[in-house]
C-alpha cells in the first residue's frame, strides 16, 4: 500500500483537517517552486478548494483559473483573506 496521498479526496481530508494556519505554511512551501506533475497540480486544486471552503478571500493568490506561487502569504484574521509578504 503507497503511503503516498495523490487524489483529491486525500489531499482534500488531509486539508480539511489542517489549521487555517498550517494551509497558509502549506501554500508557502510552494513558493518559489518550479515543479509541476499530476500530483501537485491534485494537490494545489484541493488547497485552494480548503481555502475557499473556509471563507477565505484568496483574490491575491488565485484569479478563478491560475494560482500564483510567487510570494509568501499571511492570513489576515480581520478581512479573513490572504495578503501577500514579500
Amino acid at each position: 500500500m503507497s503511503t503516498k496521498n495523490n487524489s483529491v479526496p486525500d489531499y482534500a481530508a488531509r486539508f480539511a483537517a489542517a489549521s487555517t494556519q498550517s494551509l497558509v505554511e502549506e501554500f508557502n512551501r510552494q513558493v518559489g517552486s518550479n515543479a509541476w506533475t499530476s500530483a501537485r497540480a491534485v494537490h494545489d486544486q484541493a488547497l485552494i478548494a480548503e481555502l475557499q471552503g473556509r471563507g477565505i478571500d484568496i483574490t491575491g493568490i488565485y484569479d478563478g483559473h491560475s494560482i500564483d506561487f510567487s510570494h509568501h502569504i499571511r492570513l489576515d484574521e480581520a478581512t479573513n483573506s490572504l495578503v501577500l509578504i514579500d
